[in-house]
């Protein structure tokens, strides 16, 4: 399975078109031996409150102000199962710097292109 990362839900879609990735999973399109997902909003976000073994609301558990605030990336699975990962974000440094810092956070070594 290949996974290709574009920088907007609608770019991802044509892509996705064009390869016949049809399925809709949580977070991205899947189908053809490929799995095309986008890095529009965040692939990096905060913890929520179980992240920090708050279950439930309930007013004595506020403010909820971790020691440490904890990251929780989104698409990692998909990057490490991936025999091969294509980069479709835009070709400028931000584009490029969407897709490598999620890529270093994660520690991923699966192979990659640049579409």
């Amino acid at each position: 399975m290949k996974t290709i990362i574009a920088e907007k839900p609608s770019v991802a879609r044509e892509i996705a078109r064009v390869v016949k990735a049809t399925r809709r999973e949580a977070g991205y399109l899947t189908g053809n031996g490929y799995n095309v997902t986008w890095a529009f909003g965040h692939l990096v976000q905060p913890a929520l409150p179980d992240g920090y073994g708050i279950k439930g609301f309930h007013p004595d558990n506020l403010p909820i102000i971790p020691p440490v605030f904890k990251l929780i990336p989104r698409q990692a699975r998909l990057f490490r199962e991936s025999e091969r990962i294509i980069v479709a974000t835009d070709a400028g440094r931000e584009g490029e710097l969407i897709f490598r810092y999620l890529y270093e956070y994660i520690g991923c070594a699966t192979p990659f292109d640049r579409l």
